[in-house]
């Protein structure tokens, strides 16, 4: 009898954390400007930037396509922004040099151009046959194997110094196949076997090899890849307090070590203003709150406690009807100079 009571009981919470949260949805829309620039950067975008960017208010987004583009800037003291110059440049060479059903920077030859950029040695098999080992020593090497054996069309590309600012140099060996006679070459070769030294787990894989663009500039950038964006993680609890008439709650969290603390006499400051508006289909504002913190920490109890988070539960003071509203959320940390805005749909 215990056991069937523990496990009803069991049901019974999982149903009411799942009732408690499903009516609320989180929906998230771009506009056509903002959708072009998130299928244009799709290679080198790493996930946490996209979510930000998806949550921004419209009128925030260009000012975080500038600052995405400057963190990526091999060489800030001038004009012009190389490394964003050279992608769209490869972008085009892709869709000149790979004809296909898909334009060529959207085809797993261009995905790599991109990224690698051209490779030192490219092998063609346009009628099909086997792809030629360039590691094969030619005595040992039979002419039946590198004629046409009515294989697929195949394309052999290799690297010999990919990484090499990061590491010995590494040759590197890609072989797409067009399987349906498209003209679309898919990578058949699994990149997280052939990448070094686990660079694919210890860093954004896209951005190392974007990076190989400007090899000096290669350990730069993976310590701006490394960099904290300034973001917090989010909840919507559907909790009910008719005492309060409250029927929506807003859960905040933000690690730490995303927050630019600044020394004041030995102490660690950093004031955190949060803003939030519920806005109805129309765009007025139903309900705002306005809080601030200050958080204040010796240098040895910030770093015992870097993994921690600072958090926030704040109740929606008005009854939320059914329908569609969205709620804005404005944090910033006026010490620090940081600050990030959210602009999220919520259907009730």
């Amino acid at each position: 009898m215990k056991k069937h009571l523990f496990f009803w009981l069991g049901v019974a919470a999982c149903l009411f954390l799942f009732f408690s949260c499903a009516s609320v949805k989180k929906e998230s829309k771009l506009d056509p400007v903002s959708e072009d620039f998130v299928s244009r950067v799709r290679y080198i975008i790493t996930k946490e930037e996209s979510k930000i960017f998806r949550e921004l208010p419209p009128s925030a987004r260009p000012r975080f396509i500038e600052e995405f583009w400057e963190r990526r800037d091999p060489i800030p003291d001038t004009e012009a922004n190389e490394y964003r110059e050279a992608y769209f440049e490869r972008i085009e060479e892709a869709n000149r040099l790979f004809r296909g059903a898909q334009p060529g920077w959207l085809q797993d030859r261009g995905r790599i151009y991109i990224l690698f950029g051209p490779p030192d040695e490219r092998q063609t098999n346009p009628m099909g046959g086997r792809p030629i080992d360039p590691y094969a020593s030619p005595t040992e090497s039979l002419q039946g194997q590198r004629v046409a054996t009515g294989e697929k069309p195949t394309e052999v590309w290799v690297y010999y110094n990919l990484f090499s600012s990061l590491q010995r140099p590494h040759a590197v060996r890609l072989v797409f196949v067009d399987s349906q006679g498209t003209g679309n070459y898919t990578l058949t070769t699994d990149l997280d076997e052939i990448i070094p030294g686990g660079l694919h787990t210890s860093f954004e894989p896209d951005l190392v090899f974007t990076h190989e663009l400007y090899k000096e500039e290669a350990k730069k950038g993976a310590l701006r890849s490394k960099r904290a964006l300034f973001d917090f993680s989010w909840e919507l609890l559907k909790v009910k307090n008719k005492e309060a008439g409250s029927n929506l709650s807003v859960l905040i969290s933000l690690p730490y070590k995303k927050i630019i603390f600044v020394d004041d006499q030995g102490v660690l400051r950093a004031k955190l203003d949060l803003h939030l508006e519920v806005r109805g289909p129309s765009g007025n504002v139903v309900w705002q709150h306005d809080t601030g913190s200050q958080l204040e920490f010796k240098q040895a109890q910030l770093e015992r406690g870097k993994e921690g988070v600072w958090e926030i539960t704040v109740p929606v003071l008005t009854w939320l009807e059914k329908g569609r509203y969205s709620l804005y959320i404005r944090l910033e940390n006026r010490d620090g100079g940081q600050l990030i805005e959210k602009l999220l749909d919520v259907k009730m």
